[in-house]
């Protein structure tokens, strides 16, 4: 049997290791299951973000079994329904190869990313609307462009000549269904690599405190001789 000490230790390397092979994932490239869970602001079914007869970001992604996160749409010219479920290529927008639009919309894809970056929960539905139009139009010029949607487009040109005021590009990615001809393309920002460390060095610190008790507790048992 394990003492507490070596069961201590075992359990920060898993975590540790846990955290890297995750850090790991973050940057490479895989195949994953993904269902549309909501749509227009909402995680679960269709929400209120809704104008000019499209529902808007965000929306819903579940990937595999987890819960499902906020993400953006580019792609104007396909659609999608709630429960469906597809696979995706997982892309960086460091390496945006196996993307629909492909390198040569780099740019674009980071102008996408910057007009998501400025919208929240207190955004108004006049700005969600055009921000959302934007994208499409970045992506697919000629499609609708209602509201603000160019004041979005100016903006994001503007940021693009300002190196985006320096935003790391490197914590967002792709999902990008291997079917060309369905289902829509998606984005999102994932947590920075260092985040996993972080939480690994934490759970490693919370181990040591748990073993510096455990001891302490054991001591103090064997001293009172209460069993």
């Amino acid at each position: 049997m394990f003492s507490n000490r070596n069961q201590g230790a075992g359990l920060a390397l898993a975590i540790f290791v846990v955290c890297l092979l995750a850090v790991g994932c973050a940057n490479a490239i895989s195949v994953v299951d993904v269902t549309l869970t909501g749509a227009g602001g909402a995680m679960y079914g269709l929400g209120s973000n809704y104008n000019d007869g499209e529902y808007l970001m965000p929306y819903y992604l579940a990937i595999g079994s987890a819960t499902p996160i906020a993400v953006t749409c580019d792609d104007f010219l396909h659609t999608v329904f709630i429960g469906e479920q597809w696979q995706a290529t997982v892309s960086t927008m460091d390496d945006l190869t196996n993307t629909r639009f492909g390198t040569a919309h780099a740019t674009e894809y980071h102008e996408a990313a910057w007009i998501a970056s400025q919208i929240n929960s207190h955004s108004s539905l006049d700005d969600i609307t055009g921000a959302q139009f934007a994208i499409w139009q970045l992506m697919t010029p000629g499609s609708p462009s209602p509201g603000t949607t160019s004041t979005w487009l100016t903006n994001a040109a503007t940021a693009a000549s300002n190196n985006f005021y320096g935003m790391n590009f490197a914590n967002w990615e792709v999902l990008t269904p291997l079917n060309p001809l369905s289902p829509q393309e998606y984005f999102f920002p994932i947590p920075e690599p260092e985040a996993f460390l972080d939480l690994a060095f934490g759970l490693i610190a919370f181990v040591g405190v748990w073993r510096f008790a455990g001891r302490t507790m054991c001591r103090r048992t064997k001293a009172g001789e209460l069993r």
